[in-house]
């Protein structure tokens, strides 16, 4: 089941995913019956109470007359305990065909050997045909004839786009008729019993009715699936304006409305279920603090908007479903996902039904072309060095800048968009020398009276250690008020690079972002954040905040240029068919083993 969560207010989620949950908070015993005893803290609702502790409102209220009041801080709020029953798995009984082993059983049900035998305690002694097992899950078993469907060329699409009235409106719908059938592609981590679940068709019918002799799929194979009466439905669907043409032609045209839809896709891992990451749980949390502080903030300036947060699970199959759902109706912008392997199908998604999708994090590479409905907020590492390229073909014009060449593979795609970006960017007038050498011999490119600045464009941390030895044994060349050193934002986690040597040689790195926790933005925010969460602020809690922010004010209230704590933004494509990418940068320096923001310099 999704995991959907809307903000009800402000803070109901936050303290739904921070604050004490049953079976952590005390309990105690008031007249023979058991309660939870929950200390009220800032930001919490009755409505919040109620989903914390599955019991309804009407509940809390009769057992803590006090609150007829409201609910005041540090406040004791006795909750009705309400005992949970135990799971239980639900199970079916399947008959085993001839040849058919448990491993072969396993992989049919999507389970594992060792559950089967946890099911089938006597299938240790083996399994032979006709005996009946105990398999996971809600399946069918049946041995009906199963008649053949011939697929003619001129089968009818069962998938009918008609206009009907509803409520004396009327609406474009999809009709699904009966007695058909359908070509379904297997998307990724389907199974057989996932597409027999979900269509309600036994797995015999769909093998035979595809001449399979194994329940194995491949991603992408087509099988032809029997429509079933209890399938179909009338479902609204969202009209696509005649304006867009989701293969990257025309007018993008996006209405004024009176109330927008906002869905923000974060890998909460609500259910603790499989790949549960606590870091990332975590970042989820934070950045969702951030937008929800910013979503406050919208508000007051009038922005009218409904803001729903669906948990991904960082799960390719979540993300599946939630895209199927009511949620993803009538949506303005999509926030999220994080994580690359997630973000392509919300793209195709958000193209093909017109919603604009923010990347907050790192984009994938791929998910902005030819799609004119992506903004990444973030620019990569590529566009990071080629914007800066950018600003020396523009400041550093009588400047000795000498390129390093790459040591590691992976730090190639830098180097060559610094060296495109060089090369390629238009400019008037004179050019800054551009030298590509190697550590080895950089030293007998150096200059003296004028600025060498060396490009150094590695994640590595070896490498990078490498570089500033070397630099200082070269340095003779040229005073150290002479060398800048542009490394990358990764240096400043390197604590093995001697930190004298980075104040010496002036060291710089571009990024995309930068926090300075002691300008009077920063201070306000956090002041606001210690408020409610009781806790500092966090760079991705910034991070929310700030796209959140910017989004919505550029889409929804017209304001191209809101206040921001830690990004500036400049949108820009490569082409006319592409998303948009953030290219702005900041210039830091380490100045007296401090980050200082010299982009204006």
């Amino acid at each position: 089941m999704l995991s959907r969560l809307i903000l009800f207010g402000l803070f109901s989620l936050t303290t739904l995913l921070l604050n004490a949950q049953p079976g952590v908070a005390p309990t105690k015993t008031v007249d023979g019956e058991k309660f939870y005893v929950h200390q009220v803290e800032p930001g919490n609702t009755l409505w919040g109470l109620q989903q914390m502790y599955d019991v309804k409102v009407d509940a809390i209220l009769k057992s803590n007359a006090s609150l007829v009041d409201g609910l005041k801080v540090g406040q004791s709020v006795l909750i009705p305990f309400k005992e949970k029953a135990p799971a239980v798995e639900v199970v079916s009984n399947y008959k085993v065909r001839k040849g058919e082993t448990l491993y072969g059983i396993s992989r049919k049900f999507s389970t594992s050997v060792d559950h089967l035998y946890e099911l089938n305690p006597e299938a240790i002694n083996g399994i032979q045909k006709g005996q009946l097992i105990k398999v996971p899950g809600d399946f069918i078993d049946s041995t009906e004839d199963i008649v053949e469907v011939p697929v003619a060329s001129n089968t009818p699409n069962p998938f009918v786009v008609d206009t009907v009235k509803i409520d004396g409106k009327r609406e474009e719908v999809k009709i699904y008729f009966n007695d058909s059938i359908i070509e379904h592609i297997v998307l990724p981590h389907e199974t057989m019993y996932s597409i027999s679940k979900r269509f309600m068709v036994p797995i015999e019918k769909i093998m035979k009715l595809n001449h399979l002799t194994s329940t194995s799929l491949k991603e992408g194979q087509m099988l032809i699936i029997p429509i079933k009466q209890e399938n179909f439905e009338r479902v609204q669907i969202k009209p696509v304006p005649p304006k867009y043409n989701p293969n990257g032609s025309g007018e993008l045209v996006f209405p004024i409305k009176d109330k927008y839809k906002v869905v923000v896709l974060l890998p909460f891992y609500l259910d603790y279920g499989p790949g549960y990451s606590e870091y990332v749980s975590g970042l989820a949390t934070q950045y969702y603090m951030g937008t929800a502080l910013a979503i406050d903030s919208l508000k007051k300036k009038g922005l009218n908007a409904d803001f729903i947060y669906l948990d991904t699970r960082n799960d390719s199959l979540t993300v599946m479903k939630i895209l199927q759902s009511d949620d993803m109706m009538n949506v303005d912008m999509v926030v999220g996902p994080f994580f690359g392997r997630t973000q392509n199908m919300v793209a195709n998604h958000c193209r093909i039904n017109k919603i604009r999708m923010i990347c907050p994090v790192s984009v994938e590479p791929g998910v902005m072309e030819g799609n004119r409905l992506v903004y990444s907020a973030v620019p990569t590492n590529m566009t990071i060095f080629k914007s800066l390229a950018a600003k020396m073909l523009e400041n550093n014009k009588n400047d000795n800048i000498l390129l390093i060449k790459p040591v590691k593979e992976s730090d190639l795609l830098m180097y060559n968009a610094f060296r495109d970006g060089m090369s390629h960017l238009p400019t008037t007038g004179k050019r800054p020398a551009i030298i590509e050498t190697n550590m080895e011999d950089m030293k007998n490119f150096m200059r003296r009276g004028v600025k060498n600045i060396f490009i150094m464009p590695t994640n590595d941390k070896a490498t990078a250690m490498k570089f500033m030895n070397s630099l200082n044994k070269s340095a003779f060349r040229s005073t150290t008020d002479d060398i800048i050193v542009y490394g990358t934002k990764e240096w400043v986690n390197f604590t093995d690079i001697n930190s004298a040597y980075k104040n010496k040689y002036n060291f710089h790195f571009a990024s995309g972002n930068h926090l300075d926790y002691y300008s009077e933005a920063t201070v306000e925010l956090n002041k606001l954040h210690r408020a409610v969460y009781k806790t500092d602020l966090s760079r991705m809690a910034v991070q929310g905040y700030d796209i959140m922010t910017y989004f919505c004010s550029s889409f929804f209230l017209n304001n191209p240029n809101p206040s921001l704590v830690m990004n500036d933004f400049n949108l820009e494509k490569n082409s006319d068919e592409d998303g948009f990418e953030n290219n702005h940068i900041f210039i830091i320096e380490q100045e007296d083993y401090e980050l200082i923001d010299v982009t204006k310099e």
